[in-house]
């Protein structure tokens, strides 16, 4: 939600079947069939997603404002992070089945283009990984943190700088176990691309699968470090927002009225 306050954010949104071709000649390169086929899934997904989706982030912001200016409550601000996550959800619900059909389309050599290119990106992230010390991936998440939280407070206080550290300090380091989804993710998405036995019906159905059900291919480790991590954020925001100053509190709802008339302007153009 954060990435919609930009310009080029609003930009990018209201470009995106234009600039698909761009994203996805990294990948794969279609034919131009294949790019008509693809941009006229971009533009309905859109559709969707701006009639439906946008107004549902909008009204998710606004409880989210409401709750703030009100006693918050760890269930119910919950709730609003959990219902927050789900959009992404809700288009992979929305636009699997058109995506494993443009799947059915491809060459054996656009198959194996698009594996390779995956696996060199779960490549270069775990040599990345490799490269930093568990102490070194704690210390570039806190400057992030607390970046994130300037972005909203303002200047931090002594003790609202603590609680940040200290949750951070607390949060589960989960990359390992999230390039461990990935590369399983890619493994089943290759059987199903490269599996000659397969009709066109089940392709579809396979290709499909694995394209939305993204918790299907995470390990009961990371499902429960996810969730040991949502509740720590949760707890941070509570105990954060006992410490607001009257600044704080306003700078907080400007960013909240800045989403809300962002969203509105996407939902309108």
């Amino acid at each position: 939600m954060l990435f919609l306050c930009s310009c080029s954010a609003s930009f990018t949104y209201n470009n995106l079947t234009w600039l698909s071709s761009f994203w996805v000649d990294d990948y794969i390169d279609l034919n131009k069939q294949q790019n008509k086929q693809l941009k006229s899934i971009i533009t309905t997904t859109q559709q969707w997603h701006r009639s439906t989706q946008l107004p549902a982030y909008k009204q998710g912001i606004t409880n989210l404002k409401s709750l703030f200016n009100q006693q918050l409550n760890y269930s119910q601000l919950k709730e609003q992070v959990v219902f927050a996550r789900a959009h992404f959800t809700n288009l992979l619900e929305y636009a699997n089945l058109p995506l494993a059909q443009l799947g059915l389309t491809l060459s054996l050599a656009q198959k194996e283009e698009l594996i390779n290119s995956i696996q060199e990106q779960i490549n270069e992230e775990q040599e990345e990984f490799k490269q930093q010390t568990a102490s070194e991936r704690k210390s570039e998440r806190l400057e992030r943190q607390l970046d994130y939280y300037q972005q909203w407070l303002g200047k931090l206080s002594d003790t609202q700088t603590a609680l940040i550290s200290t949750a951070n300090n607390k949060h589960h380091d989960s990359k390992a176990l999230w390039l461990l989804y990935k590369q399983t993710r890619l493994n089943a998405a290759e059987g199903v691309l490269t599996n000659n036995t397969l009709n066109d019906n089940e392709f579809v159905e396979q290709l499909s699968f694995v394209i939305k059900e993204r918790d299907a291919f995470m390990s009961d480790e990371l499902i429960n470090s996810n969730e040991a991590n949502l509740d720590l954020y949760v707890n941070l925001l509570l105990e954060l927002n006992t410490t607001l100053s009257a600044k704080q509190r306003e700078n907080v709802n400007d960013e909240f009225d800045e989403l809300i008339d962002t969203l509105t302007d996407l939902i309108n153009d």
